[in-house]
C-alpha cells in the first residue's frame, strides 16, 4: 500500500505544482490534502464548459461532488472561495495508474480550452 500511496502522492505533487505554475489555474486543495483529489479553478470559465471540452479530448474530470447537486460546494464556500471561483472548480482524481504525461495532457487541453473559449 505504501508503494501505491507514494506513487499517487508523487503524481499529485507534480499536478499541484504544474497547475500552480500554469498561469491560468488556481489550486484550491490545501497542501496537506490526501493525494487522490486535486481541486483547481480556472476562473472566468464555467466548470461545466471546461468539463465538456476536456471530455471531447478523452479527459474525464468532475465539476463537484454528487451531494452538491448543482449548488455551490459547501466545502469550497467554507474555505472562503467566492462563487465565481467555485463555479470554475474542477476535481481531478488520481490513482497509482496516473502518469506525469496524463497531467501534461490535461494542462495542455485546459490551456487550449481557455484560448479557444476566449476567442468565442
Amino acid at each position: 500500500i505504501k508503494k501505491y500511496l507514494s506513487k499517487t502522492q508523487e503524481i499529485w505533487n507534480y499536478a499541484k505544482e504544474s497547475f500552480e505554475n500554469s498561469g491560468f489555474a488556481t489550486v484550491n486543495s490545501p497542501k496537506d490534502a490526501f493525494p487522490y483529489i486535486l481541486n483547481i479553478s480556472v476562473t472566468g470559465y464555467r466548470s461545466e464548459t471546461l468539463l465538456h471540452f476536456l471530455e471531447s479530448k478523452g479527459i474525464y474530470v468532475s465539476s463537484g461532488s454528487a451531494c452538491a447537486k448543482g449548488e455551490q460546494s459547501h466545502v469550497l464556500k467554507e474555505i472562503g472561495l467566492d462563487k465565481k471561483r467555485s463555479d470554475s472548480a474542477l476535481r481531478l482524481s488520481f490513482s497509482k495508474e496516473n502518469t506525469k504525461e496524463d497531467i501534461d495532457l490535461t494542462l495542455c487541453a485546459l490551456k487550449s480550452a481557455t484560448e479557444k473559449l476566449r476567442r468565442s
